[in-house]
């Protein structure tokens, strides 16, 4: 189900650079074997038991798991589980069709019984996925992230732990109450794809932040938690499962109304892509907050 912005002229895109999708997997269901240029990458809403296959390598799919997976890569889906399960897809889809640089191929229809397999670990984790530590026989020049999986635990505990650094007193979070990670490119610790930036917010129960605006557009999708959301002259309530668009130089604010009864974390949980690699390239991109000077 593609995510269509009522304001692109009725175009399925959620911003002018960036696709936005609901993609359900029925029980037993394989979806067959394609690749494309467009950067892509999968963020898992609900379930488990869905296995993504890129280039033959079963990469596991658990609620909160970021999958990116670099363009041209061959890739497949199989849902071995007895439930449906949902991700959300985020491309480059609108970027490259503005440009005319798209190219997109059929793979197989029908997947080995290898490729069936559901590790809890794909090849791809065990030669990456160590903090801090890279496989100096995979090292040489990559456009894209080879961590096909970043695992939801690894992201709980990273902004948990900026929280409690924050209470202890010492730096850790980029506004009280407000913790934020990125997810990078092992490789070169820059944008996990050429295109797209992804981020993980989690923001403290009652607090507000500063007004932030950048160039370029950005997707959030409300992992957890409930709050309110400003973005230029217009505000209005989210919860859990909820996706809105902040447009290019928009000021966005955004206050958390999460507690133990909505959120795991007690916190407002907000998942968030953007095309800020794109703007970056062009030296086009610039950022400010409200307490900024520049």
């Amino acid at each position: 189900i593609a995510l269509a912005n009522p304001g692109l002229g009725g175009k399925p895109y959620a911003t002018p650079t960036l696709w936005a999708a609901i993609q359900y997997l029925m029980p037993g269901e394989d979806a067959p074997e394609h690749r494309h240029t467009q950067n892509a990458f999968r963020f898992v809403v609900e379930g488990e038991g869905v296995w993504t296959v890129v280039e033959r390598d079963p990469v596991p799919m658990r609620r909160g798991d970021f999958l990116p997976q670099p363009g041209m890569h061959w890739h497949a889906h199989h849902n071995s589980a007895s439930t449906p399960m949902a991700w959300i897809d985020g491309l480059d889809i609108p970027f490259q069709y503005g440009v005319e640089g798209q190219f997109f191929d059929f793979g197989r229809d029908v997947l080995t019984e290898e490729e069936h397999a559901a590790p809890d670990r794909s090849r791809s984790e065990r030669l990456w996925g160590h903090p801090g530590l890279a496989p100096v026989s995979q090292f040489g020049h990559r456009e894209g992230t080879p961590l096909l999986r970043y695992r939801w635990a690894d992201t709980d505990a990273a902004l948990t732990d900026q929280l409690t650094l924050e209470r202890e007193g010492h730096p850790a979070t980029i506004e009280p109450g407000h913790a934020l990670v990125r997810y990078t490119n092992p490789t070169t610790a820059g944008d996990v794809l050429p295109t797209i930036r992804a981020q993980f917010h989690r923001i403290t129960a009652g607090t507000e932040t500063a007004p932030y605006r950048e160039t370029g557009s950005s997707v959030y999708q409300v992992f957890d938690g409930s709050g309110r959301v400003t973005v230029g002259d217009r505000s209005w309530t989210v919860t859990r499962g909820d996706l809105f668009v902040v447009p290019s130089w928009q000021p966005l604010s955004i206050r958390s109304e999460a507690s133990a009864s909505d959120s795991d974390s007690g916190a407002l949980d907000l998942f968030q892509f953007s095309d800020a690699p794109i703007l970056a390239k062009l030296n086009l991109f610039r950022s400010h907050t409200e307490k900024d000077s520049r």
